[in-house]
């Protein structure tokens, strides 16, 4: 990160203060931020109509440290830590030299046959080559707005500003991911489904022939109110530590020895709909992530109006980035529908 002030504010949000600022209390480290910010608009001291002016003169500079820090969120892949995105979402970021190009296996089953040794009768099966595809990149903005002046009298803080900004990127990166799974997921190849009436051997039946298939024990993946409902009908005897564990998180990490995980929820666009279906689980075997996710380029911020025509005088900003997903994957899948 070339921005001494971006870096500043990028360390005080992961928490990680750099020396000069440690034996600061919070409160003192946040007016140090405000003085260096008041430095790149050629200011000492906060002062509205000097403020003012020198913010129309300088707000490129302000739009690059918020730039440069959501540049490095992203090229650090903090958004990954999360457990969906670290087993089951493959990411390209083509800031750091990446490639938007990926590679799927084509599923191959190679029968072996049973023979003497005297001869070399066998059938023979064709390998088949993967395939390699591209993402198609689309734009993604995302609308913020502070009073820039709260944020420099001391009244608010630009760390927090960015903070939102960042978080609002991560949680549009899950969306996108989730969205992704959601609508093509049923174009997977799945085998022996389950619907209607909770039936919890024909369930582990099915996962059992996603494992005999792949050779790999899948793991369940669903919403938190989906993998409740499918362990809430179980008949699997509760002990007190599984009872702590359903008080924590609403459900079990392990139900009858196949590891259940959470994909966390989320809101069409513009909506308050979820976009994932809290009725439907899928036993997904590991491997392969099957979610592919690519980043083009750098982001962008840009000032929708200069807070002057605003009847609350606020700043309205869009910090734009590309980005393209698709979903790839050939292994066999389970589809659990509950009733």
């Amino acid at each position: 990160m070339h921005n001494t002030i971006s870096k500043l504010i990028y360390d005080s949000y992961l928490g990680n203060i750099p020396t000069q600022y440690t034996k600061m209390d919070k409160s003192v480290r946040e007016e140090a931020i405000r003085t260096e910010l008041l430095r790149v608009l050629g200011l000492e001291k906060f002062e509205k109509k000097a403020f003012r002016k020198a913010f129309r003169q300088h707000k490129a500079e302000v739009f690059a440290i918020i730039e440069d820090i959501a540049d490095q969120v992203m090229k650090d892949g903090l958004y990954q830590m999360n457990a969906f995105f670290n087993q089951f979402v493959e990411v390209r970021n083509l800031a750091l030299g990446d490639t938007n190009s990926f590679y799927v296996e084509t599923k191959n089953q190679l029968e072996v046959s049973e023979f003497s040794g005297s001869h070399w009768d066998l059938k023979r099966k064709r390998v088949d080559v993967g395939q390699e595809f591209t993402l198609e990149m689309k734009n993604y903005g995302i609308k913020v707005y502070e009073e820039i002046e709260r944020i420099m009298s001391g009244r608010a803080d630009l760390a927090k500003l960015v903070s939102f900004v960042i978080d609002a990127v991560e949680r549009k990166l899950a969306t996108i991911a989730q969205a992704t799974l959601a609508g093509a997921i049923a174009n997977l190849p799945t085998g022996f489904p389950v619907s209607g009436s909770y039936n919890e051997s024909k369930i582990i039946e099915s996962l059992q022939h996603t494992q005999a298939d792949t050779g790999v024990k899948p793991t369940i993946i669903g919403t938190a109110t989906g993998l409740a409902k499918l362990q809430n009908k179980s008949n699997v005897p509760i002990s007190n530590n599984m009872a702590d564990e359903i008080n924590k998180q609403g459900y079990l990490t392990v139900w009858q020895g196949y590891t259940c995980m959470e994909i966390p929820q989320g809101h069409k666009v513009g909506t308050f709909e979820f976009i994932m279906d809290d009725n439907r689980l899928y036993g997904i075997t590991g491997g392969d992530k099957l979610v592919k996710v690519c980043l083009e380029g750098v982001t962008e911020v840009e000032e929708i109006n200069d807070g002057t025509s605003n009847a609350d005088r606020t700043s309205e900003y869009t910090l734009q980035f590309r980005a393209g997903s698709a979903i790839a994957y050939s292994k066999m899948i389970s589809v659990i529908d509950l009733a």
